[in-house]
């Protein structure tokens, strides 16, 4: 081998060095560019008698200062802080919408309170009583205001995954083509540097929207997964993403995967985490879902207990209260694999064994499943004692008779709370209809040591409040038979347009209330008849008749011959030995404490005509500190631990917002140090294989002067 052939090798490889150099400088601030460097290795020497001579130099390959376990550990910081990141802005602004003063609950909620407050220091003042309407519908109105602004962030986050989702797809589709091209130029397992920088540069793109495993083949391809091993791109092809209801929920569109062997996309959204995507998806289901239905829950434990009250008391013109609030409808809805669209109806059983939770329900094949999607448990259903086909658990009553086509493995969800503070209405427009007066008034004849403790009209479904119910009620302790009896407030039905108007107790000494007494209507002489008196009919429309030891009012005109029988019903209560014995009566309920007296008289009538009664409306009040979810935490208790819950996370996202960033800065740093430009280091490089060149240049001329001495000498 000859000098020129070792210069010459020389001089090519000092070439590529300095053209790798001046490839470097001119990247240096190329995103995602990893420096380059030529590997030079010796020539096979010469043997030349018993030793070996150089034959100059060789460029082995032009290696990509890169690792892979640095840039996997960049990817995966990467994913994490841009999961944290988006989490922390959207529970920033979550937590500023409930807590400030001006759109949270909190101030409107005592101003509710307050004005129920107002309305029973006086509740004949028409002004509290306006107040006190306005201050409901703020309440109902604030509700509906904060879910609102609740479901324009809904909005916004599902707009964000439909975008990030299209990128993610068009990464992928340029990680397909760029392993196609990396194939194709593969030669002699050298792949082309700045198409592999390329395609990892993509890959960081990707990781900020989720994370991706990606597995090498041995031609330099890649192939990308998501999820729990989910295919996003196998050599050169990609698998697309979509976005929409696959699960049912209408609020919540569902990612799937789109496999060339199925017709419809996989829904494989529960198993998508990292990245942005994966935090706007915990945003959705940790943050949103869970505020919306805390907050609908709130709102129907509300609605339900003042429509309860309401309804056991007297409006100001004597009637029974009726609803303030409209309760919503429960959101039903089937998922896109079901045999059919039928759903069944759900409504609620009771509302204070409501939880904030959305709930699965499946189908067997033989019977029906409810899952608590909030914990993954199975509720415990108990069947309807009139229909089999009604199922009841956690407050929901479920009439499954129009599934009667469902198949296996069929499944609808049920959404009791995630829209009840915006539908939550209210029904009254005149404040007089607030019942404020106590719908019944208790009072005692009694030599005993019993006592009255507690008067409330019946909630009991079974025992209705109506009007007829608020007749008075003579109830007499019976020491012999050790039992109370009620004078019975349900009248024999009289023909004619008679109607019993009222009765009550005059002496209790005197009045027999153990015998049946009859009242009958002598129509010739337009009197009525008790025993061998006579009572004449009153032309004014109402009669008074006194007998026994009691009292009784009729009015309107019966018909001849009508026998009205005043009767006694037996309480099967025992005398309270002191403990308190509840009295039912028709449409109320009665607590006794203490031991009565043989014939201790207790009367119960229609509180009516007591403008300044306060007593139902002051119940009313006192619901601000009773625990009326799930017999835990008060409404105001509840929006407390609804922003304590969402501070946390709030606090959580930023922690994590901020550790990722620092651990993402540290590998984004790791991995410049090896594949970074450093233009210093390529400024003595550049030097330094230049006069390599040169040094390179003057063999070859060293050889020619050779070549010219020798052809000289033979001249």
């Amino acid at each position: 081998m000859s000098v020129l052939s070792t210069g010459l090798s020389g001089l090519q490889a000092f070439q590529r060095a300095l053209s790798t150099t001046g490839h470097n400088i001119a990247n240096a601030a190329t995103e995602g560019y990893s420096r380059q460097r030529v590997e030079l290795v010796p020539k096979d020497p010469l043997r030349l008698g018993g030793s070996y001579l150089g034959t100059g130099v060789n460029v082995q390959t032009i290696r990509r200062l890169q690792d892979d376990l640095i840039d996997n550990q960049v990817r995966t910081r990467l994913s994490d802080h841009s999961s944290a990141s988006i989490r922390a802005a959207y529970a920033e602004r979550i937590d500023n919408l409930l807590a400030d003063e001006s759109t949270g609950l909190a101030p409107t909620l005592e101003n509710f309170f307050s004005a129920l407050q107002d309305v029973a220091s006086d509740p004949t003042a028409p002004a509290a009583r306006l107040v006190l309407l306005d201050q409901t519908e703020s309440l109902a109105g604030r509700f509906e205001s904060i879910n609102t602004r609740l479901d324009e962030q809904r909005q916004l986050v599902n707009g964000q995954l439909e975008n990030s989702l299209e990128e993610l797809n068009q990464y992928a589709q340029s990680v397909a083509e760029l392993n196609e091209q990396i194939a194709a130029r593969t030669t002699d397992g050298h792949p082309i540097n700045d198409l592999l920088d390329t395609r990892d540069t993509v890959l960081r793109k990707m990781a900020e929207k989720v994370d991706i495993a990606r597995v090498t083949q041995d031609n330099n391809t890649i192939h990308v997964f998501i999820g729990n091993g989910q295919p996003l791109v196998v050599g050169s092809g990609a698998t697309e993403l979509s976005f929409s209801n696959l699960s049912g929920d209408p609020a919540n569109p569902s990612i799937g995967l789109k496999l060339p062997h199925n017709e419809e996309p996989v829904n494989i959204t529960r198993f998508v985490t990292g990245g942005e995507i994966g935090g706007l998806l915990e945003t959705r289901t940790e943050l949103l879902d869970k505020a919306q239905n805390q907050l609908g829950l709130m709102a129907l434990n509300m609605a339900s207990r003042f429509n309860e009250q309401n309804g056991l008391g007297l409006d100001q013109d004597g009637e029974i209260g009726g609803d303030l609030f409209e309760l919503p409808d429960i959101g039903v809805y089937p998922s896109m694999r079901n045999s059919a669209d039928t759903v069944p109806t759900v409504t609620f059983e009771d509302t204070s064994d409501l939880t904030a939770s959305d709930y699965q329900l499946y189908y067997t094949g033989s019977n029906f499943q409810l899952t608590r999607l909030s914990d993954d448990s199975t509720v415990t259903l108990t069947v309807d004692a009139t229909d089999p086909d009604i199922l009841i658990g956690d407050g929901l009553r479920i009439d499954t008779n129009a599934l009667t086509g469902a198949v296996q493995r069929d499944t609808w969800l049920i959404q009791p709370t995630r829209n009840a503070a915006t539908q939550l209405e209210v029904t009254i427009t005149d404040p007089a209809k607030f019942a404020t007066a106590s719908g019944a008034l208790a009072d005692s004849l009694n030599t005993g040591e019993a006592r009255l403790t507690d008067l409330r009209m019946s909630t009991d479904a079974g025992n209705p409040v109506t009007t007829a119910s608020y007749l008075p009620a003579a109830i007499v302790f019976d020491a012999g038979s050790n039992e109370f009896n009620v004078l019975s407030t349900s009248y024999g039905a009289a023909a004619g347009s008679a109607t019993v108007e009222s009765f009550r107790v005059l002496d209790k000494n005197d009045a027999d209330l153990f015998t049946p007494i009859a009242v009958e209507f002598d129509a010739t002489h337009n009197q009525f008849v008790v025993g061998q008196e006579r009572f004449a009919l009153d032309s004014t429309g109402t009669t008074t008749i006194q007998a026994n030891g009691w009292e009784l009012k009729l009015q309107g005109t019966p018909t001849a011959g009508t026998v009205l029988d005043v009767n006694v019903n037996t309480i099967a209560a025992t005398a309270p030995q002191p403990a308190v014995t509840t009295l039912i009566g028709p449409g109320w309920e009665l607590d006794i404490k203490g031991t009565p007296d043989d014939g201790d008289l207790f009367t119960v009538e229609l509180s009516k005509d007591r403008p300044g009664d306060n007593r139902n409306v002051l119940e009313m009040a006192d619901v601000q500190g009773e625990r009326l979810l799930q017999g835990r935490a008060t409404l105001q208790g509840g929006y407390d631990t609804l922003l304590a819950d969402v501070g946390t996370q709030t606090r959580g996202a930023q922690i994590s917002r901020d550790s990722t960033g620092v651990a993402l800065a540290a590998a984004q740093e790791e991995r410049e140090s090896l594949s970074g430009v450093n233009l210093d280091e390529e400024a003595a490089n550049m030097l330094r294989f230049q006069q390599a060149y040169q040094a390179a240049a003057q063999i070859i001329a060293t050889s020619n002067t050779m070549f010219e001495a020798l052809l000289g000498a033979v001249r």
